[in-house]
């Protein structure tokens, strides 16, 4: 195991989708000289994962991903680095070389994966989440060999993917378990004219029904609903909501439920360290679009620094 070598102990930053570098702009503007250390899962410059559907239909270049994500500088990235542990006591994070990196302050914006349903089939080849580049990458290539699709989940993302899959002259079908699409953001009223106009598009959409098995010998070619109903495909895109990525700090012994517990200084359950974005939940709620982590990043930096702060909540809009 080594040691990094650095002089004062640097911020530390987990996580490089946009909270994560959004952190890094505020740190670095209120502690122009202090180092910051930025770890991030996967291997490529951070991107915006909300125009992964874009990039799928073909929409968008590399360059729009990162539009509004360039670094400040002087700071150190780690991309392609997993942190693997937190030791809370001894102010330090370990990735997943063995590498033991010491920090004054540690903020956490791990954000969240896909959720997958517990349902029989899932591990089938030709089922696919739709969450990060890797994802969409391995989509477009499934493409080629594509004839009907099946979309789990009618919410916002779920539609975006299901619009994306049919300018490919795909078949689409959207199921969502809810009596209406996009039930999170929409009224009865809103729902039914998304619902004709997607219908209108050439999409089938299946209300108020949800997937009990992928079926398939190796292979999809089909979904089970729980209506009974039987819907052939050779392709499944799951797109069911997201878990927050709290396991890290789950196993550093921090206070978590559905995400990180934090208080209104975004401030986790031990000593240095922060938690924002959508691995954090604060007072009950664990926002699940970039706006909000982008205020509780201004706020930590704050906070870090000496300032009163307190994030007190924010209204979100799709």
């Amino acid at each position: 195991m080594t040691h990094a070598k650095q002089g004062d102990n640097p911020l530390v930053i987990v996580g490089a989708g946009p909270v994560g570098v959004r952190a890094a702009v505020e740190l670095r503007r209120v502690l122009p000289g202090v180092p910051i250390v930025l770890y991030g899962d996967e291997p490529w410059h951070p991107y915006n994962r909300v125009r992964l559907s874009s990039l799928l239909a073909g929409d968008a270049a590399w360059a729009d991903f990162t539009t509004g994500l360039a670094l400040p500088d002087r700071i150190e990235t780690r991309f392609g680095y997993r942190v693997t542990a937190i030791d809370p006591a001894a102010q330090c994070v370990t990735d997943e070389t063995g590498t033991v990196q010491p920090y004054a302050a540690l903020v956490l914006a791990t954000g969240s994966r896909a959720h997958i349903p517990d349902i029989p089939g899932v591990a089938l080849a030709g089922v696919f989440r739709f969450r990060a580049l890797a994802d969409a990458e391995a989509l477009q290539a499934r493409l080629a060999r594509c004839r009907r699709v099946v979309v789990v989940g009618g919410g916002l993302l779920g539609l975006e993917t299901a619009r994306a899959l049919h300018r490919y002259r795909t078949e689409v079908v959207v199921v969502e378990h809810h009596p209406r699409l996009m039930p999170n953001q929409l009224d009865q009223a809103a729902s039914e004219r998304l619902c004709g106009h997607v219908r209108a598009s050439g999409v089938e959409v299946v209300l108020d029904d949800g997937p009990m098995a992928i079926l398939g010998d190796g292979r999809v070619t089909g979904v089970r609903l729980r209506s009974g109903r039987v819907v052939a495909c050779d392709t499944v895109v799951l797109s069911t909501g997201i878990r927050p990525n709290i396991e890290l700090a789950r196993d550093a012994g921090l206070a978590f439920q559905r995400g990180i517990l934090v208080n209104d200084r975004m401030q986790a359950s031990a000593t240095g360290i922060y938690a924002i974005g959508e691995c954090a939940q604060h007072r009950g709620l664990v926002h699940g679009l970039v706006a909000p982590g982008f205020e509780q990043a201004a706020v930590a930096a704050r906070v870090i620094v000496g300032e009163p702060a307190q994030y007190l909540g924010s209204l979100s809009a799709t």
